[in-house]
């Protein structure tokens, strides 16, 4: 399977967790996929169909910190009017200025893969600025290049998204509640799924290896033993990076 490989690197990024919108901005410690599918859509500079393409990444970060930014409340101020030299004049909204705590990420390196080779000059010239994140959070593409995954029945899985029914394969990880999709204005419908943020690494296949314990995920009878592995990646106990790939619909 060819794939399309984009390796990223922004010094911060943040991802809000939507219903947290004031009192202290909480981070997803790696990028939703509705995330994923905007900067896809910046890059091209159109909206592309979610049903059209698949991906997977790995996403480390080196550290997570916090800072103090003002938000600015705006709301209807329906009659009440401000005064400007002695002289009242009506007023159709008021806003203050709230002092909050937002969590973000630093030192963030992602490598993404994108079923879809017609992209790669997208990434190569993209239509608009790169971030990862919020719109402030600047990027810069390292790589962009098509690389082939092979099958293999070994690999491991780390610093990636997995789908949720991985759960009853593996007790690691956080299962999280993630935007999927968010449409295009002015409905802009969004989409919600549950997923694994995974940081350990976890072998999964066959292997000779009597010591992993709980990094040894499950097999059931029936299930597909193919995994497709990034044969570039570092090898670990004879296995490479395997992907696991997601759709946005």
């Amino acid at each position: 399977m060819k794939v399309l490989r984009v390796e990223l690197e922004a010094p911060v990024c943040s991802f809000r967790l939507p219903h947290f919108l004031v009192g202290r901005q909480l981070t997803f410690d790696m990028p939703p996929p509705a995330t994923i599918y905007g900067h896809i859509a910046s890059a091209l500079g159109d909206f592309p169909d979610p049903r059209s393409l698949r991906f997977a990444y790995r996403f480390t970060t080196t550290g997570t910190g916090e800072d103090l930014e003002n938000q600015h409340i705006i709301v209807r101020a329906g009659s009440r009017p401000f005064a400007i030299g002695g002289l009242a004049y009506p007023s159709s909204t008021s806003a203050t200025v709230q002092p909050t705590r937002r969590q973000f990420l630093f030192g963030c390196c992602l490598t993404l893969y994108l079923d879809r080779l017609d992209f790669e000059e997208a990434f190569r010239r993209p239509q608009f600025t790169v971030i990862l994140g919020r719109s402030q959070d600047l990027a810069a593409y390292i790589k962009v290049e098509k690389v082939e995954l092979v099958s293999s029945e070994l690999g491991y899985y780390e610093d990636t998204l997995l789908p949720a029914d991985f759960r009853r394969r593996t007790g690691r990880g956080t299962t999280v509640l993630m935007p999927r999709y968010v449409g295009p204005p002015p409905h802009r419908e969004t989409s919600f799924e549950r997923y694994i943020v995974l940081r350990d690494r976890v072998f999964d296949g066959a292997t000779t290896e009597a010591d992993l314990g709980s990094r040894q995920m499950l097999r059931f009878e029936g299930e597909d033993a193919e995994l497709l592995i990034d044969p570039d990646s570092p090898q670990w106990r004879g296995a490479h990076r395997a992907l696991a790939f997601h759709s946005f619909a």
